[in-house]
C-alpha cells in the first residue's frame, strides 16, 4: 500500500463528503467514476452511472446544508482498487421542515481510472426487523 495512494483516497473521500454537505452535486459526481454502481438507501433498488438532475433534485429536497461524517472507518488498498467500509451519520432539515438524522452502514469501492482514483461503487444500508413485518431500523446508535 503507498502512503501516497491511500493520502489520495482520503482527500477524495473528504471531497466528496464536503459536496454532499453543501448539496454540490457536480462536485460529488466529479468523484465518481461514470461507470458508478450505487445501491442507495432510497430507491431505486441500484443506479449506474451519474444522474445529475436526480441527484439534484434530492439534495435540494434538503433546507439548508447537510450534515454528514463517517466513523469507524476501514480503507484497504490493493494495487488499482480499494474499498473503505464505515458507519455514516446523515442529519438535516426537509423542506417540509422535518428534522432527520439517522446512522447508517456505507461501504465505498475505488479504482484508479486513468491515473485518479474515483469511487466505483457506493453501498448503503441499514438494519432491518426480521421478525413480523420487516422495517427499516433507523434508531440506532454506533
Amino acid at each position: 500500500m503507498s502512503t501516497g495512494d491511500h493520502d489520495d483516497i482520503k482527500a477524495l473521500l473528504g471531497d466528496w463528503m464536503a459536496a454532499l454537505r453543501t448539496k454540490d452535486a457536480d462536485g460529488i459526481i466529479r468523484c465518481q467514476s461514470v461507470t458508478i454502481r450505487q445501491f442507495w438507501l432510497a430507491p431505486p433498488l441500484q443506479e449506474t452511472g451519474n444522474d445529475t438532475s436526480s441527484l439534484q433534485a434530492w439534495l435540494d429536497s434538503w433546507d439548508g446544508p447537510l450534515e454528514f461524517d463517517i466513523r469507524d472507518t476501514d480503507l484497504r488498498l490493493g494495487g488499482d482498487i480499494a474499498w473503505c467500509s464505515a458507519l455514516a451519520w446523515l442529519s438535516g432539515i426537509k423542506n417540509d421542515g422535518q428534522k432527520i438524522g439517522f446512522w447508517f452502514r456505507l461501504t465505498i469501492a475505488f479504482a484508479r481510472e486513468d491515473g485518479r482514483w474515483l469511487i466505483v461503487h457506493i453501498h448503503e444500508s441499514v438494519p432491518f426487523a426480521m421478525e413480523g413485518q420487516p422495517l427499516a431500523i433507523f434508531d440506532l446508535q454506533p
